[in-house]
Order: structure tokens, then sequence, then C-alpha cells
């Protein structure tokens, strides 16, 4: 009868919390990053391939994106819901895989996690690849583990099989899950070796099985060859003391890391984290000492761990970093199986209920802030206004990719330069906006034998227009100032025309 009772209190869970993580997502309102997954959605499988190998990603999460954008159009709605749509079938793996393998608490409490942790929330709904890589992890993980398990009674074909794929979409979706797809296996390979003589024929299917996955990435090489010095030679991304708070805390914080702040809501996320990290090593002990099996719950750790352990490194060595908080939602169904698993080892019931009711508390907050940002009107004003005033031939120019890339995502159809001046390597990158948005390198080539009405998008100074050709153009509007809450982003619009 209890587990019949857990059953149902478990896809109660499920249904709140999907209407939980859907509550912040129903807008159209998008920064950098998501214009160019929206951008580069309207491309072909094959350009996609050739574009995002001069990016910083693969190009898996662009494919999928593209298939949404085929059945539904440049719908930027449908491009979100996709996103949510991962940790969705994230939650309810707890109770179709975890609960099945783990037990009715572990499964309960992953789903609870997978939709109520506060970062949930927020990255869930973002157009980016995060989600999904979250989701492919976290079955490389389940599949590799059900294939371990299945060993000792040789049913293990048909997980190591279903591992195999999942590992490769690992590597084709973040270059995060890309590495958790290498130490997952690495671990299963030491564990054959170890037991080789019991272990002959799966040795031997894995290998060949790993000798396919290589054969597989082969076609990727020479791209992530070209990214690594891409990196290397001046990505954005730096390492500093903000990422011993922000990786940390990531799993208890709400912003996308953007810009970093040591405000209140960081000093309780952090807190949080410092809190939960502590309780795991103390249930790890007490598993210990009462010799409980934890094998499953520090295996997750250990690859979780690992992982920011392997990009840490990687971050020390280069130049620039490549250890950012956002990209650890990659790997945080990996997170959540650990904490669900060893939680579910306590046997104080008030210890889980206090827990689960302060991430409630947190996860609510979040989400909350998220609505208000969100649905807030001036998310939408200036390209609102633009749709009303803008004409068919009129061209827009812009030298801050930043929101210059929100507005080529919503007006693809006119011509637009992004006036390249800090001179980045970014052409072949950038036409994922194309074939409407040119990439130049000064404000004569984006005007050179062109007559008629030009849009200027400023940033919070205007910069653009200070310094743009006088000489034939006349001021007609502007500047037209809109400050966004979604993301903060400031835009100033000035209408010129050129004789």
């Amino acid at each position: 009868m209890k587990k019949i009772k857990l059953k149902y209190v478990h896809i109660i869970v499920i249904i709140i919390g999907i209407i939980f993580l859907s509550l912040s997502t129903f807008h159209s309102s998008i920064w950098f990053d998501e214009s160019y997954s929206v951008a580069i959605a309207k491309h072909n499988f094959l350009d996609i391939w050739k574009i995002t190998g001069n990016d910083v990603h693969p190009a898996l999460y662009y494919w999928m994106l593209h298939i949404v954008f085929i059945i539904f159009g440049n719908n930027v709605i449908a491009f979100r819901l996709f996103s949510v749509l991962a940790v969705v079938i994230l939650g309810i793996l707890g109770f179709t895989h975890i609960r099945k393998d783990f037990g009715e608490k572990v499964g309960l409490l992953f789903s609870f996690l997978a939709y109520f942790l506060p970062i949930c929330s927020t990255y869930s709904g973002s157009i980016r690849m995060y989600s999904w890589a979250c989701l492919l992890t976290c079955l490389l993980c389940i599949y590799a583990y059900r294939f371990y398990k299945e060993l000792q009674n040789n049913k293990w074909q048909k997980n190591l099989i279903i591992f195999g794929i999942f590992s490769i979409a690992c590597c084709y979706i973040h270059y995060y899950a890309t590495v958790t797809a290498c130490i997952v296996n690495f671990i299963l390979l030491i564990y054959l070796i170890k037991n080789r003589k019991k272990y002959k024929k799966a040795l031997y299917s894995f290998l060949t099985l790993a000798l396919i996955q290589i054969v597989l990435y082969i076609p990727w090489v020479l791209y992530l060859l070209k990214q690594l010095n891409h990196v290397e030679n001046g990505f954005w991304i730096t390492l500093g003391l903000n990422t011993l708070v922000e990786v940390p805390s990531f799993q208890f914080r709400r912003e996308l890391d953007t810009v970093f702040s040591f405000d209140f809501k960081t000093i309780i996320a952090l807190i949080a984290s410092i809190l939960m990290y502590i309780y795991v090593v103390y249930c790890i002990y007490k598993a210990k000492k009462e010799k409980e099996g934890s094998l499953p719950g520090k295996l997750a750790l250990l690859v979780y761990i690992s992982v920011i352990g392997a990009f840490l490194l990687v971050s020390i060595i280069c130049p620039s970093a490549v250890l950012y908080s956002r990209y650890l939602f990659a790997i945080t169904g990996i997170y959540i199986f650990a904490i669900a698993f060893f939680m579910a080892k306590e046997k104080k019931k008030w210890v889980t209920i206090t827990i689960c009711a302060l991430i409630l508390i947190l996860s609510t907050w979040s989400n909350i802030t998220n609505i208000l940002i969100n649905y807030d009107k001036t998310n939408m004003k200036q390209i609102e206004y633009l749709k009303e005033n803008i004409k068919p031939n009129d061209i827009i120019i812009y030298s801050n990719i930043g929101n210059g890339g929100v507005i080529a995502a919503f007006f693809p159809e006119n011509k637009q330069y992004f006036i390249n001046l800090g001179g980045w390597d970014v052409i072949e990158a950038y036409k994922a906006y194309g074939p409407g948005m040119e990439t130049v390198s000064s404000h004569e080539e984006a005007i050179n034998g062109y007559t008629g009405r030009i849009w200027l998008i400023d940033s919070e100074y205007p910069d653009l227009y200070n310094n743009f050709p006088k000489d034939g153009i006349t001021l007609i509007e502007g500047p037209l100032k809109f400050e966004t809450k979604y993301q903060d982003y400031i835009y100033n619009l000035f209408l010129l025309e050129k004789q």
C-alpha cells in the first residue's frame, strides 16, 4: 500500500513539476545566445554543420532545432518549449528508469529535484543545448550502470548498444557532455579490463563499440581542433575569483550568468550549495559506517566532479577559460541523481521533508523572479516598434552583436550589417544570421553604394551613431531608447536616410 501511495505521489509531483517549469516559458524574449540558436535553426543540415563548426559548440542540437523549425516555423515559443521538453523527460526518467533501478524513494526525489532544483526553472527554458545535454548525459549514465549490472547475468548486449548511442549523441551535443562520455567510457573500460577473464566477450564488444564511436566522431575532429584554437586565441570566457563562487553554487542560483554579482541571492545560493555538499558527505560517511551500498551515488559524484576537474585543469593551462558555470547544466542530471540517491537513505523523515521544503522555497522564489522578468512588458517594445515602422528595403546596422543578434533573429528579411570593430574571428560563425546579415569591418563598407533608410541599433551608449559618417545622411528619428528586463538589454535606435 505504501508503494502504491508513493507511486501516485510521484505522478502528482511530475504533473505539478511540468506545470511549474512551464509557467515562465511562454514568452518571445531572447538574448544573444538564444538569438544564435533561433537564427541558425532556419539553415539546412549541411549548412548548420559548416556554420557551427566555426562557432564553439557541436551541431546536434542545432539539427534538432532545425526539425522544430521545419514543423513550427520561426516560432520562438516553440523553440523554448523544445528545451523545456528535455527537462520534462528528465523528470519522467525518475518514474520510468530511476524508480525501477534504484527504488521508489530515489525515483521520487530524482523527479522532484529535476523540476524544483532552483536552476532548472531558468535553464530548462533557455533556447540552447544545455537541457538536451543534461538529458543525454543522464541517459548515458543510466545505461552505463545498467550495462554494468547486467554483466552479472550475461544480458548486457542491449544496454551496451543503447549506451553507445547516447555516448556518441553526447559527443555531438556539448563539449561538457563529450567529456562526460569520455569519463564514463573510461570507467567502464577500466572495470572490464580489471575483470577481463570474467567478462572477456563484453570487453571485446565494448572495445568494438569504442572504435565505432571514434570513427563516428572523426568527421568533427577538424572542427574541434579549429574551435580549440579559437578558444586558445581569445575566447571571451575568463577564469576568475567569481568562478570559485559560480561553480559550486550553480545548482541553487537563478541567473543566466552573463554578469556576475555577489548579491544576496548569490550568497543564499552559495550557502544552500555548501550545506548540500556537507549533507552528501555526511550521508556517504554514514553509509560507509552502517555498511550500506552507495556505489551508484559515489559513481555519479565521481563523474560530476571529474568533468569539473577536467575543465578546471584546461582552464588553468589555457589563456582563456572553459570552466563556465552555465555549462554545468549539461551534467546537472548526474548531480540530481547523486543528491536523490543519498537523500533516499535518510531514515529521519523530517530531515528529507525539511530539505525538500527549503529547495521548494528557493525554487519558487527563483521561478517567480523568472516570471516577472520574462513577461515584463518592456522586453518586446523595441521589436514591436521596429515591426510597426521598418520597411522592406530598410537596412539595419549594429556594432554590438548582443542586441544586434536579437534584431537579426526577428528581422531576417531585412539586409543587415554587423560592424566588427573588434576584428573578431567570427565571419564564418555569424553566417548563422545570414544571408540577411553580413559581417563587415567598417561603417563605410556597410553603406557603400547604398541609398535609402538606415536603422542604427546602438546599446547603452550611442557610440555607433556618434562615429557614423554624416555626409549626405539625415537623421529622421532618434535616439529612441528601450530598456528590457530580460537580460537587462538596452537599445538606442536611430533612423537615418542616405541620399
